[in-house]
């Protein structure tokens, strides 16, 4: 999909950051699995992305190839979490108890307060050879994006140099592949700064809102998406192989049908989840199993409480509402809705006065959030015309340094479409379990 990077003082590894790095010091360095979400139908696509990376950086840059002029927005900081969640949601066990028992047993002294336990389930023409155009330019918080249109590989590497980005050795092929094809490329820069240069101190003249020089930033980023027109759906993943050497990937492909990557292994495959479940998941209470009693058992005072806990927005709502979100953009035939483009807005003034941090994004999150429940209402039952195909492992870094992810229908083995045969997945559903007293006791939280 990207490649991120680096100015020429930083070590050659193939991620290159707009940074500089001291001689001697490691560039960059992906850090945990690439995750990609896209979407497609009726000639619309979305690719989001949230990238990871470690290393001693004050900035760091992206490229990506990208097939035509995107769209871009924000995507929430759990959004893979919980599109994993949507594959997989929690479930909510009641074990029902005689505190007697329990306290004959010596295993739960009366006195003790019971709470639930959460724990872990099995497991985005016409240049001359020498230009670079600039076709849009735009600020999105944290980032600084420029789509452009490169007529050779020497006239995109010059224009990254020229803006101190490191443009990595051997990358003229594959970039020459996506020029002849007219694709354009998305160059992000990022600064990650610290809040101690920017905070207000008796004495202060300046601020100084970068990181030293050569000082470690370890985490991912903020993630976004890029929302285009394509007649069919394709994942730019070539420029990932000068990331380093791994190739695992995870891609979660929302679409009309059941899908897999043409020319890779079916094994690549591992859940697909059809609309009606999908639409369960993310849009109806979540699971509930009963042991040592039934739902007739709960006592009324805590029905209303139980139904609070399995409410599947704090688990999945941030990927209902990605999903969601393309499906208004077909439905409207719009690339930018209208509550992206003012959370867009709201970000970038924030960028502009150093405000950052968990604190500042609730309230962004809470100014939006009004808006885009209502643009969406009515939209999630739309699900249930679709199919979400998980694909994860290994694709082989050779073959994705020749191929873009293209896509064919397959329909993939029910008898291994669960959670127990997905592993790497399976330990993000996990379970609650909340003990109920028999004899009316208090609720367990």
């Amino acid at each position: 999909m990207l490649t991120l990077l680096a100015l020429a003082h930083a070590d050659p590894c193939g991620m290159v950051p707009p940074a500089w790095i001291p001689p001697g010091e490691p560039g960059i360095q992906r850090q945990g699995d690439q995750e990609t979400y896209v979407f497609f139908a009726d000639g619309v696509e979305t690719i989001a992305i949230r990238p990871g990376f470690t290393g001693s950086v004050d900035e760091f840059g992206m490229l990506i190839p990208i097939p035509a002029a995107p769209a871009l927005r924000k995507i929430g900081d759990a959004t893979f979490q919980q599109l994993a969640k949507a594959v997989d949601p929690p479930q909510v066990q009641v074990h029902f108890y005689d505190p007697r028992e329990m306290q004959r047993r010596s295993r739960i002294p009366s006195s003790a307060p019971m709470r639930a336990e959460k724990s872990a389930a099995s497991a985005d023409g016409g240049l001359r050879f020498d230009e670079v155009r600039v076709v849009n330019q735009e600020a999105m918080g944290m980032y600084e994006v420029a789509v452009l249109e490169a007529g050779s590989p020497k006239a995109l590497e010059r224009w990254m140099t020229e803006r101190d980005y490191r443009y990595p050795d051997g990358m003229d092929d594959v970039v020459n592949d996506y020029v002849r094809s007219g694709w354009l490329f998305v160059a992000v820069k990022t600064r990650v700064q610290q809040a101690a240069g920017v905070e207000p101190r008796p004495g202060m003249r300046s601020v100084k809102p970068g990181l030293p020089e050569g000082a470690t930033f370890n985490g991912a980023v903020q993630g976004m998406a890029f929302r285009f027109r394509v007649s069919e759906p394709v994942v730019p993943m070539r420029l990932s192989t000068f990331n380093g050497d791994t190739a695992v990937n995870r891609v979660y492909m929302l679409a009309d049908r059941p899908v897999r990557v043409k020319d890779r292994p079916e094994s690549l495959v591992v859940r697909q989840v059809d609309g009606s479940s999908l639409f369960a998941n993310v849009a109806q209470p979540l699971p509930v199993t009963y042991s040592n009693g039934t739902e007739e058992d709960l006592p009324a005072q805590y029905r209303e409480q139980l139904a609070t806990l399995r409410d599947p927005a704090p688990h999945n709502g941030v990927a209902r509402d990605l999903m969601a979100s393309d499906l208004l953009s077909v439905r409207r035939g719009e690339l930018a809705l209208p509550f992206e483009t003012r959370e867009k807005e709201l970000l970038n003034l924030n960028e502009a006065l150093g405000l950052r941090g968990a604190e500042v994004d609730k309230l962004v999150e809470d100014a939006v959030a009004e808006m885009r429940n209502e643009a969406l209402t009515g939209l999630v039952p739309e699900l249930k015309g679709y199919v979400l195909t998980v694909l994860d492992g290994d694709f082989g870094q050779s073959w994705l340094r020749e191929n873009n992810l293209t896509f064919t229908g397959y329909s993939m083995d029910v008898a291994k479409n669960d959670a127990g045969h997905w592993t790497r997945g399976g330990g993000y559903a996990g379970s609650m379990s909340v003990p109920i007293d028999r004899g009316g006791g208090m609720w367990p939280f």
